[in-house]
């Protein structure tokens, strides 16, 4: 994976102006989430991942995708109980002890997006899937999130300001990260079905 290709799409997906209009949405998601003790979280950031990955296909941002969540209740359902699943394997991680906390996180982040993506799919599935997804990716991963470190210490220097800036940044490169990885994902599967029949071939 090369993170810096991921970051620089990130950063001309969000020129122009693009990133206020993704900073403001974020305000208005987490003031959403804060209001409803974090219930609707996974369900603005359903309709938050279905926008950006349109920006990432040539789209402009569509506010519409924040009602596809209640196109379908029972896929919403879904998705809400493999964020906060996701986020209570963490948390037991967390308290036994960090590093397992850290590595659960490695595991599972991409569970909820999988299951945005495929609503036809059980909540294991979907936490299989990303654990699957997330084999030999882990470190590179947590380098990724690392390299962000920067600019998170000029949110402490400039007191709040560069959040402006690096929430829609770090939301939208990260989102890329998954799609990026799902590419590879799709790419390595299409060879590894194509082997044995080229075995077959040969023989």
């Amino acid at each position: 994976m090369v993170r810096k290709e991921i970051k620089q799409q990130a950063k001309d997906l969000i020129k122009n102006g693009k990133w206020f209009l993704l900073f403001v949405v974020l305000l208005i998601v987490s003031a959403v989430s804060s209001l409803t003790a974090g219930i609707l979280m996974p369900v603005a950031l359903f309709g938050l991942h279905l926008a950006i990955v349109g920006m990432f296909a040539g789209q402009e941002f569509d506010f519409n995708h924040f009602g596809t969540p209640f196109n379908d209740f029972n896929h919403a359902l879904k998705v809400i109980a493999v964020y906060f699943l996701t986020m209570l394997i963490v948390m037991v991680g967390t308290m036994l002890f960090i590093i397992p906390g850290i590595i659960f996180y490695m595991m599972y982040v991409q569970a909820y997006r999988i299951m945005i993506e495929k609503p036809e799919i059980g909540i294991m599935d979907a936490l299989r899937e990303s654990k699957e997804m997330m084999n030999g990716y882990k470190m590179d991963y947590f380098v990724f999130q690392l390299s962000f470190i920067g600019h998170f210490l000029l949110i402490m220097i400039t007191f709040g300001l560069w959040g402006i800036y690096l929430m829609p940044y770090f939301v939208v490169a990260d989102t890329n990260y998954y799609l990026h990885l799902k590419q590879v994902r799709n790419e390595a599967k299409v060879v590894a079905e194509a082997a044995p029949v080229e075995a077959e071939v040969v023989e």
